[in-house]
């Protein structure tokens, strides 16, 4: 089959990303042809991955990319005789697919988390999140929690449309390290707390910062990634004066970075189906996460991770500092955690190949 796929695509960094890629290594594998349509970010791999042109404003960067993107997906599906478009979120990827559904193509849409957990209260947005979903011929959601929020906006026939695809990580490439293999406990030489993801407001770092201030541990905070709350943090560790908290940009590597931890941490206020709580996980690190989204649902409390809830900074400073203070409980908690991704969420499945 000819298969396009619409979203995020590396170097961009982030859960969609990396599941773009996971997603389109898998087609390619089984012998599909796959063309993607994502952001413009000067991809060195030019070959089937088309950059739709935005303008870069806030406000105006969705509404670009959309006319873009529909000038430019009607130009594949056309050109490379497209069986399949598979639009990752609803919006804007799966608006720009549902508008072809007048053409002779499938259309079929994942939706990640935010785009149902925060979305819908749009009143603006939600109209068009209501078309996409009517007028795909599959909804795939990762968790049950996302699928029955959806169905709450009483969409016909979406329950016949929809179907539970669990997101899933590759154990191969996320796996545990020896201590002696460790790179990063020779520049930090307290253990080491990791959080990588997306500095925006829904990931609730500010929490992390709080936690860190009141924490009764020493550890090092390393913090990766880039986003709109940056200065925000970078304002909070300096007039506060935290030690050993380190905002270090973004990586590309998260295989390379995870396995260094001796804590994951996922502090936020919205989330979705993380895949970055996935790879903690398969790394066999023990992970602090709120109850905020849907991989806290996964999670035996104490068992394979350990639930806080959202907006507490002091049960987080709590729970890490317990980890830190017991090395067994961490290693417990890491095996345990790599056993279940290994068991549940290693082999990713594609609805529309089976």
């Amino acid at each position: 089959m000819n298969i396009c796929i619409i979203g995020q695509y590396p170097p961009q960094v982030g859960g969609i990303a990396t599941y773009t890629k996971q997603l389109s290594d898998k087609l390619e594998e089984e012998g599909h042809n796959v063309y993607i349509l994502t952001y413009p970010q000067n991809i060195k791999r030019k070959k089937n991955i088309f950059e739709a042109k935005t303008i870069n404003i806030p406000i105006i960067r969705g509404i670009s990319f959309i006319l873009s993107s529909y000038s430019l997906l009607n130009q594949i599906i056309e050109k490379y005789d497209i069986d399949i478009v598979h639009a990752n979120y609803i919006i804007p990827p799966g608006l720009i697919a549902s508008l072809m559904h007048k053409k002779d193509v499938k259309i079929v849409v994942t939706t990640h988390g935010s785009d149902i957990n925060i979305l819908p209260s749009n009143k603006i947005i939600k109209p068009l999140i209501k078309y996409t979903l009517k007028h795909s011929d599959n909804i795939y959601f990762v968790s049950e929690k996302l699928e029955e929020k959806a169905l709450a906006l009483n969409i016909p026939q979406l329950k016949e449309k929809s179907k539970l695809t669990p997101n899933t990580v590759n154990i191969h490439k996320f796996k545990p390290i020896k201590e002696n293999e460790k790179k990063l406990n020779k520049q930090y030489h307290n253990p080491l707390v990791i959080f990588i993801g997306n500095l925006v407001k829904q990931k609730g770092l500010i929490y992390l910062l709080e936690a860190k201030k009141i924490a009764k541990t020493k550890y090092d905070l390393l913090i990766y990634g880039e986003g709109p709350e940056k200065k925000l943090l970078e304002k909070y560790i300096q007039e506060n004066k935290l030690e050993n908290t380190y905002l270090m940009g973004k990586t590309t590597t998260p295989e390379k970075i995870i396995p260094e931890s001796d804590v994951m941490v996922l502090p936020s206020i919205s989330e979705g189906a993380s895949i970055v709580a996935l790879e903690s996980m398969s790394c066999g690190k023990p992970l602090v996460i709120t109850n905020s989204g849907n991989i806290s649902s996964i999670i035996t409390n104490n068992e394979t991770g350990i639930i806080v809830p959202i907006k507490n900074p002091s049960k987080l400073s709590e729970e890490i500092d317990k980890l830190i203070k017991n090395k067994e409980k961490r290693e417990n908690i890491g095996k345990n955690a790599r056993k279940l991704i290994i068991e549940k969420y290693s082999q990713m499945k594609i609805p529309y190949l089976e």
